[in-house]
């Protein structure tokens, strides 16, 4: 449990919250271990919390963080990711008390809908992170709802497997979100190329990382408006995006792009070759990082062969040795 940057105390029973109640003001709190009763305590005894973090109690419901939303009204961040048993009342809640709150996340929490995101944003209005990755009950009415209602503030949203999110999301985000940084749309697979080319049109000075792997609809036009109109970009996962081919990578060829781009995933492209790969390092010289496992036509033996230059400090990952960098989790 972090009360402030520079000390660390582990809640592992209620006596200790008891006692330490009232001594922390504004104190960010981060919890590993508790249930409804202590979130209660916190609630009552913390009423100037500014950020919890109850990611993986998997006890938790919404009785508990509901007491916390009703007694810590300055609440702004707040982390439940894996609280299977969190709804959408916990977000009616959130929306009543919680005016203030610009972060959250609720990865793997499949009981909130597209009803719980629209309460939520009608008393949050100014969401900056919201993490709704695998929450498999949401789909384009609530993602459009909180794009357009949060369009100044919101800079990261993340939709990992929210297989019912599709074109209609990624055009609301495009029409009203043009401060977006961060997009994550992993296997969003109704996601096609005509969004994509909206979002990278809307967001061509803001977009800073996309993760749009197993969007099996991806291909070479969309792709190639990214790489070409978003100048900022500086990690993209195509991953298993199977129609992309090296001509998403012939318009970077005119040398008139510069780029910021330093990690590239490209792994399961089937129709990327080493000449795609050459392309793309002649405008990239900042990558750091390229993913090119089970690319089939693109080998270490292969780009040896071609004479391929990659950037000094670039790792690139032929055969999953290399641990992955996390800026698109």
């Amino acid at each position: 449990m972090y009360f402030n940057s520079l000390h660390t105390c582990s809640l592992l029973s209620y006596p200790i919250l008891h006692s330490e109640l009232g001594q922390f003001g504004l104190r960010p709190l981060c919890i590993t271990a508790i249930t409804d009763r202590g979130l209660a305590l916190i609630g009552g005894g913390l009423p100037s919390l500014q950020s919890l973090d109850a990611s993986y109690c998997r006890k938790l419901t919404d009785k508990g963080l509901s007491a916390v939303a009703d007694g810590c009204h300055d609440l702004r961040s707040l982390h439940l990711a894996g609280c299977r048993f969190v709804t959408d009342g916990l977000l009616f809640s959130l929306s009543r008390n919680c005016k203030n709150l610009v972060e959250l996340g609720l990865q793997g929490c499949t009981n909130i809908s597209d009803s719980g995101l629209a309460d939520l944003v009608n008393g949050c209005q100014h969401i900056r992170f919201l993490d709704i990755n695998k929450c498999s009950s949401v789909g384009d009415v609530g993602i459009s709802k909180v794009a357009e209602v949060c369009s100044s503030s919101l800079k990261t949203l993340k939709l990992l497997d929210c297989y019912k999110v599709g074109d209609e999301s990624i055009f609301s985000v495009s029409k009203f979100c043009k401060n977006l940084e961060t997009l994550i749309i992993g296997g969003c697979r109704d996601v096609s190329d005509e969004s994509i080319k909206s979002l990278a049109a809307a967001c061509k000075n803001s977009l800073k990382n996309l993760r749009m792997d197993w969007c099996l609809n991806i291909s070479d036009s969309s792709l190639s408006c990214i790489l070409t109109q978003c100048k900022n970009l500086e990690a993209l996962d195509i991953g298993c995006c199977e129609e992309v081919t090296d001509a998403a990578f012939e318009d970077l060829r005119n040398g008139e792009i510069e780029f910021s781009l330093k990690v590239l995933k490209i792994s399961n492209c089937p129709k990327i070759t080493v000449s795609g790969i050459n392309m793309l390092l002649n405008q990239c010289t900042s990558l750091e990082y390229l993913d090119v496992r089970s690319c089939p036509h693109v080998t270490k033996a292969g780009c040896d062969e071609a004479g391929l230059v990659f950037p000094q400090y670039c790792k690139v990952n032929f055969t999953g040795s290399l641990s992955e960098p996390d800026v698109l989790v």
